[in-house]
């Protein structure tokens, strides 16, 4: 997992600003609108998806090179994201008092080392600079 890219958080959350305004309507586009929150990640990215999907189905404009660029960043982002929560998750049960056999268990995975192996790669992880989202502000 260490191989995996970490986006700059900078890059993200102007992908995640640029994704939510060309793609959020009604509550999103609102929300955007009064308190500068945007899509959620995992949302961001299946409206995209939609958009090329529909574009080749319908002869509509394609989303454009920058909202290709911004999706692909996005879910790298979501991506670090999950990693995270799963090491943070690891550490939590095997703290509580699950083993590396239990938990492999659990994972279908072969064995305890692979389990104890999982964690270790999505470790370093936990230390990766983040964009975190700030919940929309009451108001």
């Amino acid at each position: 997992m260490d191989d995996l890219p970490v986006p700059s958080p900078q890059m993200v959350r102007a992908a995640r600003a640029h994704l939510t305004r060309r793609f959020g309507k009604g509550v999103d586009a609102l929300l955007w609108q009064e308190h500068h929150h945007p899509l959620p990640d995992t949302d961001a990215v299946a409206k995209t998806i939609v958009a090329v999907r529909a574009a080749h189905a319908d002869g509509q404009q394609p989303p454009d090179p920058t909202d290709l660029g911004a999706a692909l960043l996005v879910l790298q982002a979501a991506r670090l994201d999950m990693d995270r929560l799963e090491a943070d998750l690891l550490a939590a049960v095997h703290e509580a008092g699950l083993n590396w056999e239990q938990i492999a268990a659990v994972l279908e995975l072969p064995d305890a080392a692979a389990a104890r192996e999982r964690f270790e790669k999505l470790r370093p992880r936990l230390d990766a600079p983040v964009a975190p989202v700030q919940p929309p502000k009451p108001g």
